[in-house]
């Protein structure tokens, strides 16, 4: 079971993000160190995020996992396999529309001093130079490193510190690349890229109901090899890996007690009440209701 976040966690955060609380933070997903935090819309609005005129002490970056999204319409052109990304400069009032659907995105804080830093090793503008939202190409290895760091974050792990360190050192080169063309970039792993781009359809819509054959065609594969190569990179099928998505966005949901039971069900994608206390008691060992008492004990 995930854990509140602790006072040494959220006064990291506050650093890079400004005054935010952990109430703010309960639709969203954390994972922050020395230098950097990634923050990741779950199963809802950051609701420090849709403050009007809110800033952030730190450089913000965005970056999208597909292009089904409607926080920035898409204003460059995106090399293929590429993602969107777009950077905020420091202490710039701005706020996110509240819509029916939210966008699921990484949201990126670099510590100004460490940014500016490595920003000296490219051919960049003066540091005083101003960014509203200016888009650039991220790269498929950019974003297989954010996901490093994420699974790097997983509070078992330890002395992983240095490591979520040296990661956000080459998740802000990596950004740097894109903002400031002119390195070689190295070539993506398409089968890799290709199994995270359907992870991130899995995460955009994960209250649908989606079918092996649905992602295969998102591959252009055959559900047989798109099982099987699916299967080779992540260890489980795909329709396995799907309902263990859903399972984890209803823990989430039930953690932030926003919802009724029957709400959480719908929006997970379970058919009823029912189907969905019963698989996640499958899951989790736990009732849905069990498990919201249990962490709101904890």
């Amino acid at each position: 079971m995930k854990k509140s976040i602790s006072k040494n966690e959220l006064a990291k955060i506050q650093e890079l993000v400004g005054q935010i609380s952990e109430s703010d933070l309960k639709y969203v997903d954390a994972f922050v160190s020395d230098r950097l935090g990634i923050f990741i819309p779950s199963v809802g609005f950051c609701q420090y995020a849709i403050r009007a005129g809110h800033t952030h002490p730190s450089y913000s970056f965005v970056v999208f996992f597909s292009d089904e999204q409607n926080f920035l319409k898409t204003a460059i052109h995106l090399p293929e396999d590429h993602y969107l990304g777009a950077i905020l400069s420091p202490e710039l009032p701005h706020e996110e529309e509240e819509t029916d659907t939210f966008t699921r995105y990484a949201a990126l804080f670099i510590d100004r001093d460490f940014y500016e830093r490595l920003r000296q090793n490219y051919a960049a503008p003066v540091p005083t130079q101003t960014y509203f939202w200016q888009q650039f190409p991220v790269a498929p290895e950019t974003m297989t490193d954010i996901k490093r760091f994420i699974d790097e974050c997983d509070p078992s792990e330890r002395g992983a510190r240095p490591y979520l360190n040296a990661l956000a050192e080459l998740i802000t080169h990596g950004l740097l690349r894109g903002l400031y063309p002119g390195d070689k970039q190295g070539q993506p792993n398409i089968t890799k890229l290709d199994v995270a781009a359907v992870i991130d359809y899995m995460e955009n819509h994960f209250s649908d109901k989606l079918t092996v054959a649905d992602l295969a065609r998102k591959m252009g594969l055959s559900p047989s090899q798109f099982t099987r190569r699916f299967k080779q990179e992540t260890g489980s099928s795909p329709m396995d890996y799907f309902l263990e998505l859903r399972i984890k966005k209803a823990q989430k949901l039930l953690r932030s007690g926003s919802k009724t039971m029957t709400e959480i069900a719908q929006d997970c994608g379970f058919g009823s009440t029912a189907h969905f206390s019963a698989t996640f008691k499958k899951h989790s060992k736990l009732s849905p209701s069990d498990y919201q008492q249990l962490y709101q004990k904890s």
